[in-house]
């Protein structure tokens, strides 16, 4: 068998485009002079979701019943109203393109999420609000023409969960279910009847009794709905747990620690399991380790590993890495059989690694029909003649697809944020630089069309920092370079994805070879003519907001302002707060510490204060924007308000903005905040960016 990237030069399938609209649109702000409105950036896009029954017959629909258009109407002075949570459900005949509504999205008739039974049977469950009196996690099964509704779901708690995990094309009364009701964090498997809701239990999941800091993180199943393996974290420790089909107990069958060597199950390709990681001998001796995770097929009961099916040399595929967190890219399997399909991961663009053949033609197809954006098929048909394609790219929120391969038509279904002009969008490109002790560095970077007399430059680092950066449409970094300005968004060390070297380099080194990498960022955008070294100035959200205040208070000489939004300034209290929480959380309990630090030890009390930004405020020379909101409960708004309070007592100078019904967001909050946010950032960039005059003294403002 031989595993290859996507090649257009399968035969394809000419297709033809034509447009069916789902959903109205309204350009209702008209863009002038290059310069996109601020409104178009802060209205929340509708997003739909669609899945398609097996036959290809019938397409869900789950959508915002609010027009899809913009038109920012939310008063600040009122909590923010959950209008895009509350969806609707549309059933589409695709042969007569003939619709009926089943829930109209309304507070008091609205659908959490929905799907697929059998050809003439759905599940749905609608949204509820605590404090309703009603059970979480209500579900429903009906056929299509409302006959036959059964109540098949009702929990206990708003923490279970369940989900339908596999069809059985043979046996269209059943489906394969596992919940989480008899313990939280570890799933039962069950067979469902559709029509009764009458369950049959397959296997239970491994019973550690009432130990803490367990959790399930990872499982595979085989296509006949039996369980294969378990992946539970024990804090630093993962154990992959195999269910024996024989006398139906779960036996330890490899373990691993954080940061180590490990591999996990993926999948089934062939009847053959698929793992990710690195390579090990039956008696569990490390044979070949590798950096970013590769694909074996793998024999659970001799304990031997074949021949390796893929390795990318730079970038993890999916599944887990030896650094346990989540790899960049997913897998997708066909939902009637579970076989594997292909696995994906992201060097900055998506990739795709296919297993099966068919597939793989079926893609190249549609691709061919967009080669310049990336496609992902979001539901299908079980012969994949009928699908919904998403497009998208750094320069395009996403479009929906309709794809008939029988008839060879594509149809426009749903456009996100249609009120956006493409044209005046930009593409990011990605760029690779090196780090001051040789660590490549790889990066977006996206350049204004505006014409401007400087290059005016913002240096934007990601959250997490345990992400990564992928090219796809960026709400906040579109605005900037909408305004003329230049935006490098740098992978750098403890970013996920790209190796497990790549991400144990960051172990506590927030505001130091972290920081490094920007620094070297900003130097290398300066020395290839993409910024002006007098016109830098850096922007971050979660932990980019921690960065850009590292970036000020480290290195002040390199700003000439900074934006720091829902970000960390006081590291000795993040980690109290983590040390206090973890003490009762159940899952990823520990590895935070290798990177963040240990503040129960006299190392990690020393790491908090030498790169705690709130000590260091005393260092800051350029012109610091706050952005908060006061319901965040990832960042509390204390490192706000702690800063703010210091940076008055020091006359610095600042300016900060605090919604009042906001989380943690600086995009896509509520419409009315996110547009005063906006707002507030085009003034300041103006002001301190852009604007030739002093700017190391000046009136605090707030």
């Amino acid at each position: 068998m031989t595993f290859k990237k996507f090649n257009k030069s399968a035969q394809l399938i000419m297709l033809s485009v034509a447009i069916l609209f789902i959903g109205s649109f309204s350009h209702n702000i008209l863009a002038q002079d290059g310069l996109i409105p601020l409104e178009h950036f802060a209205c929340a896009p509708n997003r739909n979701s669609f899945s398609i029954s097996p036959d290809g017959k019938h397409m869900l629909i789950r959508n915002t019943m609010k027009e899809n258009e913009c038109d920012i109407m939310q008063d600040k002075s009122q909590p923010v109203e959950d209008e895009y949570y509350l969806r609707g459900l549309m059933l589409l005949d695709l042969e007569t393109m003939k619709s009926k509504i089943i829930s109209r999205g309304t507070a008091s008739d609205a659908v959490n999420s929905a799907g697929w039974l059998n050809n003439e049977r759905i599940w749905y469950s609608p949204r509820y609000k605590q404090g309703q009196g009603v059970k979480s996690q209500v579900v429903f099964a009906v056929n299509l023409d409302g006959s036959k509704r059964k109540l098949i779901r009702q929990s206990e708690s708003w923490s279970d969960r369940f989900q339908i995990y596999n069809y059985n094309m043979s046996d269209p009364e059943n489906v394969f279910e596992m919940n989480n009701t008899r313990r939280p964090f570890v799933y039962d498997y069950y067979k469902l009847n559709v029509y009764t809701g009458k369950k049959t239990l397959i296997a239970r999941g491994p019973d550690m009794g009432d130990m803490k800091g367990i959790a399930t993180i990872g499982q595979s199943m085989y296509p006949d709905g039996m369980p294969m393996g378990v992946l539970l974290d024990k804090g630093l420790d993962r154990v992959l747990y195999r269910y024996m089909k024989d006398s139906k107990e779960w036996v330890e069958h490899f373990s691993f620690k954080c940061q180590e060597p490990g591999f996990v199950p993926v999948g089934t390709y062939k009847g053959k399991i698929v793992v990710s990681g690195s390579k090990f001998s039956p008696s569990g001796e490390l044979l070949e380790e590798n950096d970013t995770n590769a694909l074996y097929f793998y024999d659970m009961d001799t304990r031997e590993f074949s021949e390796k099916l893929y390795q990318d040399p730079d970038y993890d595929v999916s599944g887990l890495t030896g650094s346990c967190r989540q790899a960049s890219g997913g897998g997708s399997s066909n939902r009637m059989t579970s076989e594997l399909e292909f696995v994906s991961y992201s060097t900055l663009k998506p990739e795709r690694v296919y297993f099966d053949q068919d597939a793989e033609q079926i893609f190249a197809t549609v691709q061919s029909v967009f080669p310049d954006d990336f496609v992902s098929i979001t539901t299908a048909s079980a012969d994949k003649m009928i699908m919904v394609v998403n497009v998208s790219n750094s320069n395009n929120p996403g479009d929906y697809y309709l794809v008939n391969l029988k008839e060879g038509t594509v149809k426009l279904l749903f456009q996100i944020a249609p009120w956006l002009d493409r044209d005046m969008l930009v593409k990011s490109k990605p760029v690779k630089y090196i780090a001051r002790d040789g660590l490549e560095i790889p990066a977006l970077l996206t350049l204004t069309k505006q014409k401007t007399d400087k290059n005016y430059f913002i240096i934007m680092p990601h959250g997490g920092p345990n992400t990564k950066q992928r090219i796809g449409y960026d709400s906040w970094a579109q605005f900037f370079v909408n305004r003329g300005v230049n935006i490098l968004q740098p992978d750098f060390r403890g970013s996920t994805g790209n190796g497990t070297a790549h991400y144990v380099a960051g172990n506590t080194q927030w505001g130091k070879k972290m920081q490094d990498d920007l620094s070297d960022g900003v130097a290398w955008a300066i020395e290839n003519g993409y910024a002006d070294e007098d016109r830098v100035c850096i922007a971050g959200a979660s932990y980019g907001g921690y960065a850009t205040m590292a970036g000020l208070v480290f290195t002040p000489e390199l700003y000439r302002c900074g934006i720091n939004a829902i970000g960390v300034t006081d590291m000795e209290q993040l980690l109290n707060d983590y040390a206090r929480r973890s003490s009762i959380l159940s899952s990823w309990d520990e590895e935070p510490l290798l990177e963040w630090g240990n503040i129960r030890t006299k190392e990690g009390r020393d790491y908090a204060n030498e790169t705690s930004p709130l000590l260091y405020v005393d260092n800051i020379v350029a012109p610091l924007l706050v952005l908060q909101g006061s319901n965040d409960y990832i960042v509390e708004a204390y490192h706000a308000e702690d800063l703010i309070s210091e940076l008055k007592a020091k006359g610095k100078v600042y300016e900060s903005m605090f919604q009042k019904y906001e989380g943690h967001c600086v995009t896509y909050c509520g419409e009315k905040a996110s547009l005063e946010y906006l707002e507030i950032q085009e003034k300041f960039i103006n002001k301190y960016l852009k604007k030739l005059k002093s700017w190391k003294t000046g009136l605090c403002i707030s």
